[in-house]
This record gives C-alpha cells, sequence and structure tokens, in this order.
C-alpha cells in the first residue's frame, strides 16, 4: 500500500501531492474565473495581474486545453473591440476572402497559413529594420546590439518592443484590422492586441532547447489568445520552421497535459507523431497560430530566422503587460483612433 501522508501528534495529515494536484487545480480554476473577474472589472491603463494569479491560471490550464476558453467565455465584461468587415478590407496583408477558410481551419486544426506572402520588397524592409535593431541574446549578459548574423554567440536574439514598433511596415502588420477581426471571430470576443515580439534564432540554439522554446510546450500566459506570425526570412526544413501538433488545441492526453517542455520522444510515445505539421515557406509567409496547442520552434540546422509576432487576447490578464511608447504612422493614428480599445496598451509619444 502507497504511504499518502503520515501524522505527528497534533500536526494533520498531508496528503501525497500527487492525489492532491486534481483538486488543487480545480480549486485554482475558481479561483482565476473570480481573479480574471476582477481583473477585468477594474483594470486601467497600466494594470496587470499579480504573480499569484498568474501562477493560479497557468495551473488551472493543466485540466485541459480548452480550459482558458471556459474561463474566458464565463466573463461577461471584456475591454477588447471588434473590426467590421469594411474595416478589415482595408488590409494590405490578408485578402478578406480567405478569413472563412482561415477560420475553419483554426477550428478544426488549430492553425492557418494564408495564400498569399508579403510583398517581397515590403518583407525586405522588415527585415532590414530587424538586422539594424539592438537586438539581446536570450540568456546573455553581453548588451544589445544589432544581430551578428555571421557569428551568433547564443542561439536567440530578442528585439526590444518599442523598436520593433518603431518601423511603419511593423507597425502596419501589427495593427492589421483583418488579423484582429479574425481573431475576434475564433476566439468569439472583442480583443485586445496584447503583445508584439521580433526574434532571430539560429543553430547555437541546438544548445539552449528549453531556454529559446525549441520543445514542445504550450503557451500559457493569456486565458484565450490567437497568434499570427510572419517569416521575415525564408523558411525551408533545414531553417527552423514553426512546428504545431494538429487538434491538440482542443483535446490533449491527460499525461501531456502539466505546463512545461516535452520531448520529441514523448509526442511521438502518446501517438501524436503523425499530427505534427513543420511551416514551411518564402519570407513573407504568414500564419495564424493557437498556441495553447503544442508547438515549437525548431531548431534552425543552417543560417538564421527572423520572425515577427503579433497576439490577440481577451483579456489581459495573465502575464506581465508590456505598455511601449511608440511614434506612430499615420496609418497606426488611424487605427488607434478608430479602434481605441484593441490598441489600449500601445502609447503614442505625446499623450
Amino acid at each position: 500500500m502507497a504511504v499518502v501522508g503520515h501524522q505527528q501528534k497534533g500536526i494533520p495529515v498531508m496528503p501525497n501531492r500527487a492525489w492532491a494536484e486534481p483538486a488543487l487545480r480545480r480549486m485554482r480554476f475558481g479561483r482565476t474565473v473570480r481573479a480574471a473577474q476582477q481583473f477585468d472589472d477594474t483594470s486601467v491603463w497600466g494594470s496587470m495581474a499579480q504573480s499569484q494569479p498568474n501562477f493560479e491560471m497557468r495551473s488551472a490550464m493543466d485540466l485541459g486545453p480548452a480550459v482558458g476558453r471556459r474561463i474566458a467565455h464565463r466573463l461577461t465584461r471584456s475591454k477588447g473591440g471588434v473590426p467590421s468587415a469594411d474595416e478589415s478590407r482595408s488590409s494590405t496583408f490578408i485578402d478578406e476572402r480567405e478569413m472563412t477558410d482561415a477560420l475553419e481551419s483554426l477550428r478544426a486544426k488549430g492553425h492557418y497559413a494564408f495564400r498569399r506572402p508579403v510583398a517581397p520588397d515590403r518583407v525586405a524592409r522588415m527585415r532590414e529594420h530587424a538586422l539594424t535593431a539592438p537586438a539581446q541574446g536570450r540568456g546573455s549578459a553581453l548588451p544589445a546590439r544589432a544581430y551578428p548574423i555571421d557569428a551568433p554567440e547564443v542561439g536567440r536574439y530578442d528585439i526590444d518592443e518599442e523598436y520593433t514598433l518603431s518601423d511603419p511596415d511593423m507597425q502596419d502588420f501589427c495593427t492589421d484590422l483583418a488579423l484582429a477581426r479574425l481573431a475576434s471571430l475564433y476566439l468569439e470576443r472583442p480583443v485586445i492586441q496584447d503583445q508584439t515580439a521580433l526574434w532571430w534564432t539560429n543553430p547555437v540554439a541546438e544548445r539552449e532547447l528549453s531556454l529559446n522554446a525549441m520543445q514542445f510546450h504550450q503557451d500559457r500566459d493569456r486565458l484565450l489568445f490567437l497568434k499570427f506570425f510572419v517569416y521575415l526570412t525564408d523558411v525551408g526544413p533545414e531553417n527552423g520552421p514553426h512546428t504545431f501538433i494538429e487538434g491538440t488545441h482542443r483535446q490533449l492526453p491527460r499525461h501531456l497535459r502539466s505546463d512545461g517542455r516535452k520531448t520529441d520522444e514523448e509526442i511521438r510515445a502518446a501517438g501524436l507523431g503523425d499530427r505534427v505539421v513543420e511551416h514551411t515557406g518564402p519570407a513573407g509567409t504568414i500564419l495564424a497560430v493557437d498556441t495553447i496547442a503544442l508547438h515549437k520552434g525548431t531548431v534552425p540546422k543552417i543560417g538564421s530566422r527572423c520572425v515577427l509576432q503579433v497576439e490577440y487576447a481577451t483579456s489581459l490578464f495573465g502575464a506581465v503587460v508590456e505598455y511601449p511608447k511608440i511614434t506612430p504612422s499615420p496609418l497606426m493614428r488611424d487605427r488607434l483612433s478608430a479602434q481605441p480599445a484593441i490598441f489600449r496598451r500601445l502609447i503614442p509619444t505625446g499623450s
């Protein structure tokens, strides 16, 4: 018989953690619902959740990948917005007529690759911006500097959000109203643009798999969210394609539901090997991905890969929120004015 605890006089029996954890997760689920409701009721510009509610949210998601959706759909006081169909037709990145296909694929599989890449001249400008930006080596104490593409010292270099959004083409993608509308349709809630990211990866990352999110994992920074990626470099099988396990945005084997990294061997042992999809494509390829599903960034074997990401969520409840100061282009200023709820996180200089 397994020993689940022992008792000294006056000290209560403490159950074995493995037995107690399911009950603790259910308790954290309830507390997360209440904390998220309170956050959305009271949050103002500059608000962010504390570390304990964020931990409890991540733990509650061990109950299954659909838990965040269940919690978010119980909240009735979203402070986000929904672009109109007319607004989304102004997109310079995706065709409004592709919206139905994208939505169906996201619901069924959890991901979608858009048919039309970003125009080559625009991609070239965006990539040049990423090459000249101060880039911080992840896990490195060295100061940020332009990405050393010929001799990288670490596997991943991240570019500050304010610098990312100092470029008009980056601003256009990160405030594109068709992307925001698709996110709202998929999440079935008004949305907030809650994060942008820009980074380089290279073969050195082979030594730093966990640090650089290059093992299978789930994103749990928000309750309910959708990410969009655009490749700024050509990505073939050898260049570190984004890798995704279809269907795991809805259902996961119980033993894979815990927060943390999963090895390729664990994925194959769970019978998920035939559902692994690698997204390859030329520079300018755009992806929509629900990264509550298991996914990873594969390590480049040759060359460097550059990716721009924007995320839309139903709430800012969860992880730390950045509030970048930006100098908007006329187009971006118009979008901030037309959809202040969606872009409430972004601060125009002089405001």
